[in-house]
Formats: structure tokens, C-alpha cells, sequence
């Protein structure tokens, strides 16, 4: 499913595990647990730029929760170790990804790229 969100479409996975707010008060006394901050992190939906929308579109190119659900959890491993763009490989698709804004720029299949070369990222999740 997908809304679309100022010229950037947002992914989101059809089921949400719902997090309990906690006591402001309590949460100064404790820091949350790294499982905590994971399992958040996790929750949080990617958004699809417009071109990456068309690149989808024009490739044939389909995701089904359960990979949203890879991406997801993709991006926010790379977050946790400093990537900022990363090339997301899943089977013979690649996603390129701002990962600070949890976006997918674009997407293709292996077989498109005719240089073999991608340019401007500093990681690479194979998937």
C-alpha cells in the first residue's frame, strides 16, 4: 500500500506492531534497551521518491510486504552503522537509498544497468 506524501510516495508495511508511549518521567530514569531502539526503528514506514515510483513502474518491478519489510529493516542496519546512500541488492533488483531519509531514490533490475557501475554511495546490503 502506498500514500503518497509531498512528491514522495511512503511504503508501509500492513501490519504495525503498535509501541506503548512510556512515562516521560520514567524514561529520563532508563534508557531504552538497543532491542528498544531497534524494534522502533523498525516500525518506521520508507518512502518512494516520484522517480523511483516510475523506475517501479516502467521495470516491472513489484515489492511485496515481506521485502518492504527487508528494505526496512535493510535501511535501518546501514543507519546504525553510519551509511548515508546505500544500493540495496534483493535477488536481481537494486534499490538505491538515501538511508538519513529512509527514501528509495530508485530502483532496477541487474539486467538494466549498462554501465555496471553505481556511482554516489557509501554502502552496499545484499539481501
Amino acid at each position: 500500500m502506498t500514500k503518497r506524501v509531498n512528491n514522495a510516495f511512503v511504503l508501509s508495511q500492513s501490519q504495525k506492531v503498535k509501541v506503548h508511549k512510556r512515562n516521560p518521567i520514567a524514561a529520563k530514569k532508563s534508557a531504552a534497551s538497543f532491542q528498544e531502539v531497534m524494534h522502533s526503528l523498525q516500525n518506521q514506514e520508507i518512502r518512494l521518491t516520484r522517480h523511483a515510483q516510475t523506475r517501479l513502474e516502467t521495470r516491472g518491478i513489484k515489492l511485496s510486504d515481506q521485502e518492504i519489510k527487508k528494505v526496512t529493516a535493510a535501511i535501518n542496519r546501514a543507519g546504525v552503522k553510519g551509511v548515508k546512500d546505500a544500493v540495496i541488492v534483493m535477488d536481481n533488483k537494486l534499490l538505491i537509498a538515501s538511508v538519513a531519509n529512509k527514501t528509495i531514490i530508485t530502483a532496477a533490475k541487474q539486467q538494466d544497468i549498462e554501465e555496471k557501475l553505481i556511482t554516489n554511495i557509501d554502502g552496499a546490503i545484499f539481501i
